[in-house]
């Protein structure tokens, strides 16, 4: 459909429908990999290519278990649409199912497997899905089904009778023999249908729903999984903990319990009755290996995918990037070297991969730079992502104009991609160097079709990309030929979004902001002849001056190109000093797309993480199973309210260390410094920590938070713990502990914190890093302490001092 049939259309009840729905191209950019913007224009064909390889990479870890570790780069230009990609195989329909960790901010003080296992934890315990599945239900019933199918093919003959006694005889039937050919069937129907050998292709029957069809209570099927763990794992340490998460597993899946697999992955794993007690690194190397090894055994592969590597190592702009760089990466090889099975997805700019890597030790790059072979598709040593084909620009923008067009009122037949032209889809897929560019171009070709109501000329024209061109504010007057002609040549750069309404000259300007340029009037050279101002000469936003040309000879010159296309020659320009803006033009028209995020912006920007976080701790033992990702957030948190020059009444952050480890339990050793002052005043040095543990973990975690102000020389002043509202009230040990802090003049103080608080801290770190990505290129970050105070008021008093008055 070319351009004049659709500026036909587009009238009438067609434009206000349009206008209804909104502009689809507003969300150009995906902020996580959990975005569901990316589902909602997903596009299988975009991509398809390289998320196959991917698959296919994967593939090799479920099908070989013991497949080495090894990274794998995939390198694409800001905007290629790494992110995209990363959503397509954690969430799309294609692929089998994997664990799939995405990493929050990387903390360059902590142990870096320290740091990945409790990553692995939380995408494990959390409430976030996969595929459409919550990694707890699906690795919980995976491992339930073969466990339970295991244990009943290894019972005896009187023990699935006991299992599954006959009606009516009880104890005297099993003592006379009777009921062992029916408890067999049973036992045996049940183990065939728990492994899916019964089901002939079809989908396997719930679990749950087995269980009841089979007469086999839940507690009854927890027993006996418990039982057949404590009789056929080992009992060093790895089988001691295999044990411990098998019943955790069962408990969840079963009996809906997850709080007993979150307490020991948090707590009880530290607590076994070792004989020599391991170093902290020690238990965590030990924990982290058990889990892959369950994840092995279940075929499942571990995917860590690094997304945004630029936000992950350069959260804090003023940190030596280099350091922290070689630090994640040395971390990466660490742990490829001492756990296998693990796959490393690392999505990064291309020139971010480029100044890192090639600084790095010669190991390090060896590893990283290390191909993997993939059957029938040869060997990988990076995947690229490059710009797409102009008809798979098509399909985007089908997939993005489809919702909308669906909503036109009236019978009026309409193009797919209406109210764009075919030759102005094409044109920008063929000019614009990444997916996001095109998309950021269709969202202000579509404003100027739908929103702007003035007429547009038929001739095409080219133009700068950045200003939107329409009604002048005055009369211009008519210009002798020496000085600026009426519109510029079609040589001349001008507005591509012009040229892709089908603007050849340019007649009119409507000015969006002026520049005015002033020199004092002792640098301004002899007046010459002012020529006749135009709109063109007043709309420029800079003037450069340039030397006078002496007086040229009298003998005749060959008149320049320039001139010949009536382009005046410099001395011909105005001087400076005699240039005057005309009168400001209000106008409520947004700023220009990407440049400056407005404080609404920053405010959805937020609501949507924070939703998306709220989500992902609601389930029993998701926040248990946070404390390290929660604890990480604090300290970013605090650390960008230090930036921001964020207040607190009279208190004002003077030096944050985001995360400080301490003590030999990995998960409860580790708090945020902040260091709070009044003016004139000496700071308070604050510990603020997370107080999460339930149940036996309790005492142990406020132990080793209080040991904290024991540590000497004394780093802390104060201690505010966070502990969640539901259980604020301390009794036992607990409370002993806390009493004797009390009496040693220690200062101490619980705050009371409700999920939505947890939300906040949570969704934290990946809100700051969409609202980096919103922004243009090398843009810095606008001043977030207004938007800080007002949605985080109830936080920020409860992780600073007291307030008087």
């Amino acid at each position: 459909m070319t351009t004049a049939i659709n500026d036909g259309l587009l009238a009438g009840t067609v434009r206000d429908s349009l206008k209804r729905a909104g502009n689809p191209f507003r969300n150009y950019f995906a902020r996580n990999p959990d975005d569901e913007v990316c589902a909602r224009y997903h596009v299988p064909e975009l991509f398809a290519a390289e998320r196959d390889l991917l698959h296919a990479i994967i593939d090799l870890y479920r099908y070989d278990p013991m497949t080495h570790s090894e990274v794998v780069p995939i390198l694409g230009n800001k905007g290629a649409g790494k992110t995209h990609l990363l959503h397509s195989i954690k969430h799309g329909t294609g692929g089998q199912w994997q664990l799939l960790v995405t990493p929050g901010v990387y903390q360059k003080d902590t142990d870096f497997l320290e740091y990945l296992l409790f990553q692995i934890i939380d995408t494990l315990l959390g409430g976030g899905k996969q595929k459409g599945s919550r990694p707890l239900d699906y690795v919980g019933d995976l491992l339930v089904r073969r466990q339970l199918a295991v244990a009943l093919h290894d019972l005896s003959a009187d023990d699935k009778v006991e299992l599954f006694p006959p009606p009516g005889f009880g104890r005297w039937a099993r003592r006379l023999g009777l009921g062992t050919t029916q408890a067999g069937e049973r036992a045996e129907w049940l183990a065939e249908n728990l492994s899916a050998n019964g089901t002939f292709g079809r989908v396997p029957m719930p679990l749950d729903h087995v269980l009841r069809e089979a007469g086999l209570p839940p507690e009854r099927a927890c027993e006996l999984l418990a039982a057949h763990a404590q009789k056929t794992e080992p009992h060093n340490a790895a089988g001691l903990m295999r044990r411990q998460i098998y019943q955790g597993f069962a408990r969840a899946v079963l009996l809906k319990n997850e709080g007993d697999l979150a307490n020991f992955l948090t707590y009880g794993f530290a607590e076994l009755d070792f004989q020599v007690r391991p170093a902290r690194q020690d238990l965590v190397l030990a924990l982290l290996k058990v889990l892959t090894d369950v994840f092995r055994g279940l075929k499942i592969p571990v995917v860590v995918a690094f997304d945004q590597l630029e936000d992950l190592l350069l959260a804090r702009r003023s940190d030596d990037a280099h350091k922290i760089a070689e630090a994640f990466f040395a971390g990466i090889v660490q742990g490829m070297h001492q756990i296998d099975g693990l796959c490393f997805l690392v999505f990064a700019e291309r020139g971010l991969w480029n100044r890192f890597v090639p600084s790095l030790d010669g190991y390090i790059q060896d590893r990283l730079n290390n191909p993997v072979h993939v059957p029938r598709l040869g060997t990988v040593k990076a995947i690229r992502l490059e710009a797409p084909a102009p008809d798979l620009v098509r399909r985007v923008v089908e997939a993005r104009l489809r919702p909308v067009l669906d909503e036109v009122a009236g019978d009026t037949p309409l193009d797919d991609i209406f109210p764009f032209a075919d030759d102005q889809v094409m044109r920008i897929a063929k000019t614009e160097p990444t997916l996001r560019d095109m998309l950021q171009q269709f969202r202000h070709l579509f404003d100027h079709l739908v929103y702007d109501e003035a007429p547009r000329p038929a001739a095409p024209g080219v133009a700068n990309r950045l200003v939107e061109l329409g009604e002048p504010a005055f009369t211009a007057p008519v210009a002798p030929a020496n000085t600026f002609p009426d519109a510029f040549t079609p040589n001349d750069k001008q507005n591509r979004i012009n040229s892709l309404l089908g603007k050849e000259h340019e007649a009119q300007v409507r000015f969006k902001s002026v520049t005015v340029v002033e020199h004092p009037a002792n640098e301004v050279p002899a007046p010459t002849p002012p020529a006749i101002p135009t709109p063109t000469a007043q709309a420029l936003p800079q003037v450069v001056q340039r030397p006078a040309a002496p007086a040229p000879a009298p003998q005749p010159q060959p008149q320049p190109e320039s001139a010949a296309a009536g382009v005046p020659p410099a001395s011909s320009f105005p001087p400076v000093a005699e240039l005057r803006a005309p009168a400001p033009v209000v106008t409520t028209a947004p700023p220009a797309a990407g440049s400056v995020l407005s404080f609404d912006a920053l405010a959805d920007l937020w609501d949507q993480e924070f939703r998306s976080a709220r989500r992902k701790i609601e389930p029993d033992g998701a926040l248990t199973g946070a404390t390290r990702e929660l604890q990480a957030a604090l300290g970013t948190f605090l650390t960008t309210c230090h930036e921001h020059g964020v207040k607190v009444g009279p208190w004002r952050l003077q030096h944050v260390v985001p995360e400080w480890p301490f003590g030999d339990h990995p998960t409860y050793g580790a708090v945020a410094l902040a260091h709070w002052a009044c003016k004139d005043g000496q700071p308070w040095r604050v510990a603020v920590g997370l107080f999460l543990a339930r149940g036996a973990g309790k005492p142990k975690d406020l132990e080793v938070k209080l040991a904290v102000m024991d540590i000497a020389p004394q780093v802390v002043d104060h201690l505010i713990l966070l502990r969640p509202e539901d259980d604020l009230i301390m009794t036992g040990k607990s409370k002993t502990l806390w009493q004797d802090a009390e009496r040693r003049g220690q200062h101490a103080r619980l705050e009371a914190v409700a999920l939505d608080g947890y939300a906040q801290l949570y969704s934290f770190p990946r809100w700051l890093a969409a609202v980096r990505e919103s922004l243009p290129e090398g843009a810095p970050l606008p001043n977030l302490a207004d938007l800080i105070q007002e949605k985080a008021e109830k936080l920020l008093e409860q992780v600073c001092l007291p307030i008087q008055g």
